[in-house]
């Protein structure tokens, strides 16, 4: 008869002493200085992170959204690798999902032009003078194309969208909030002769990038105080639309303040009583420029005198801009493919005109840095959104479908679009964040309404297949 062998270690035993080891090392680290202290809390919400993510993926949605859209690191002293982290883990999860669960990947028309357009970005980094910074802008923009990636993929259903989009409007009213209490309790900042409200933080927003984000925003407020009912709803959205606007003309940017008039004159000749709204919008902005105080008056009113030489760098602004374009052009004509490379433009111009300068123009931005094949993508990225739009439009009014809140974010990103391509008049906005979020928000809404299409063909299975278009092809 053998003797039974005893088994003096199990797996027990190794997962325990692993778990007393652990203990100990996190236990010496928390010792250590700042930010080495942090190492073991910081391990361990990774882990939860990752296991959670994995289990619920838009729990990364939803964190990387915040980060993209509120900017923590630009107000916080916090100096941490969180956003590649959080990054990284989303992308895992996207492709773990894509290759053991959904075992698909639809490749919409919108994703073939960003990733042309990302393709041509790339390519012009070695025409670039100064490599370092092509790469940086690069790496910048890549943020951007890993939110449409993770957002269009992840919240791609009603829910999901639509909690997106509030973080979005969140965002707004941080913006309008934070650089509100800034200026009333520090005094803005001393500029240009006037006293102008800025981001909080050392790496706050500067005061015409924050005036133009809050006019792009606007059409977002107002389509969607249509579309709730809520009386406290509606009210938060009434209250936000005047305090974008007079925060906009704390910013004193006027560029800003012509995008207020221009968006409340579209939005006033887009309802059915045009004449009645467009006198009430006429109303309310005399009202704003009645109310506002002397300064941001004289600045708004140099507009007008643009060609006088005076203190509020109105001609010096207004010819910077024509000049941004020339050279736009003149670049062009120097590097016809690629230009002189992403980010560059203020390169070049310091190499051959002596100004470290942006071209303060978006057309002139794109065909300098980017030639004649980026303003071909280019052009084929924003042709692709408004087709896409108009199908969406299309739909809709073939099939009487009620104006839901998809309806009403396409009309929003319809009218943010326009404001934006005013925008690029005055402004270098190439590599905004909204172009390519907006992209995000129709491709999602493409995505809902495909299946809800599909849907209505499986509930009418006699439906001719042409009587129920795809959104993309």
């Amino acid at each position: 008869m053998s003797e039974s062998s005893k088994t003096f270690i199990t797996s027990k035993h190794v997962v325990y002493t692993l778990l007393v080891l652990l203990s100990i090392a996190f236990g010496a680290l928390v010792f250590l200085p700042w930010p080495m202290n942090m190492i073991p809390f910081g391990i361990i919400f990774g882990l939860l992170f990752v296991l959670l993510n994995f289990k619920y993926p838009m729990v990364g949605v939803y964190l990387y959204m915040f980060i993209f859209f509120f900017k923590p690191q630009d107000w916080t002293s916090v100096q941490l690798p969180y956003e590649k982290v959080i990054a990284l883990v989303i992308i895992l999860t996207l492709l773990i999902n894509i290759t053991f669960k959904d075992k698909k990947f639809e490749l919409y028309a919108m994703d073939k032009a960003f990733l042309a357009f990302m393709a041509v970005c790339f390519i012009s980094i070695m025409f670039a003078g100064d490599i370092e910074l092509a790469w940086d802008t690069f790496f910048k923009f890549f943020k951007v194309f890993l939110v449409y990636v993770f957002a269009s993929r992840i919240a791609n259903t009603e829910k999901k969208f639509n909690s997106i989009v509030w973080l979005y409007i969140g965002s707004l009213i941080f913006t309008v909030i934070t650089v509100s209490f800034n200026y009333y309790t520090t005094g803005g900042t001393l500029n240009m002769g006037i006293q102008r409200a800025g981001g909080i933080g050392e790496g706050g927003a500067d005061p015409n990038t924050i005036a133009n984000t809050l006019v792009i925003g606007i059409p977002f407020i107002y389509f969607l105080l249509r579309h709730y009912k809520s009386m406290a709803i509606r009210t938060l959205f009434i209250g936000l639309m005047f305090l974008s606007v007079w925060t906009i003309i704390l910013t004193g940017s006027r560029g800003g303040m012509l995008g207020v008039i221009v968006v409340v004159m579209l939005l006033a000749l887009s309802t059915r009583f045009k004449v009645v709204t467009t006198f009430i919008a006429i109303m309310l902005l005399g009202i704003f420029i009645v109310i506002m105080p002397d300064q941001y008056k004289e600045r708004f009113t140099s507009i007008f005198s643009m060609y006088e030489s005076d203190q509020t760098g109105a001609a010096e602004s207004a010819q910077g801009r024509v000049d941004g374009l020339v050279k736009g052009f003149v670049f062009l004509s120097q590097r016809p493919l690629f230009g002189v490379g992403i980010g560059n433009f203020k390169w070049q111009n310091r190499v051959q005109y002596g100004k470290w300068l942006d071209s303060h123009n978006l057309l002139g931005k794109l065909v300098g840095e980017l030639g004649l094949v980026g303003l071909i993508c280019f052009g084929f990225l924003i042709y692709t959104m408004v087709s896409s739009i108009q199908m969406i439009k299309y739909i809709y009014h073939r099939f009487k479908w009620k104006n839901d809140f998809n309806w009403y974010i396409i009309e929003a990103t319809t009218y943010s679009l326009i404001i934006m391509a005013y925008q690029g008049l005055i402004s270098h906005n190439l590599f905004r964040d909204n172009w390519y979020i907006f992209a995000c928000f129709i491709v999602i809404i493409t995505a809902i309404t495909n299946e809800r299409l599909k849907n209505m063909k499986s509930e009418n299975p006699n439906e001719d297949e042409t009587g129920l278009p795809a959104v993309t092809e």
